[in-house]
């Protein structure tokens, strides 16, 4: 079977580096694409979701917030500006986090239209984390 490596990178640094894949899919702003191997190159921006790579041994899960792909022959760059395992989510924070996003969008305070947006970012991946933390 035909394979290609994954690599993932963030500001704070590599994440993942040559995992040999089968498949994988991964949420885009067009929505979640499947990309396999002789995939046509590539470049598009990322959303907010769960990337989910097919390997040998099985998949493997990684949290993806914002970003870009670039899809160039036998290789696969994920620009990402967070990501995380699974086994790195801290699920008491991540649901803390989203009860205090849930909070601050339904609160008396007035919020300006930076402030919804953050919000409701923070929320977005405050629920991201908590579904990816429940997968492992």
């Amino acid at each position: 079977m035909s394979h290609f490596n994954l690599n993932i990178f963030t500001p704070n640094g590599i994440v993942l580096e040559g995992l040999k894949c089968e498949s994988f899919i991964i949420p885009t702003i067009n929505g979640e694409i499947n990309v396999l191997p002789g995939h046509i190159n590539l470049i598009s921006e990322l959303e907010t979701g769960i990337l989910t790579a097919k390997t040998d041994s099985g998949d493997r899960r990684f949290s993806i917030t914002a970003g870009l792909l670039k899809v160039v022959e036998k290789s696969v760059n994920v620009l990402s500006t967070t990501s995380e395992t699974a086994e790195d989510i801290d699920i008491a924070r991540a649901q803390a986090a989203q009860k205090k996003a849930e909070s601050r969008l339904k609160g008396d305070a007035a919020l300006t239209d930076v402030d919804i947006i953050k919000f409701r970012r923070k929320l977005e991946r405050a629920k991201m984390r908590v579904r990816l933390a429940n997968l492992k």
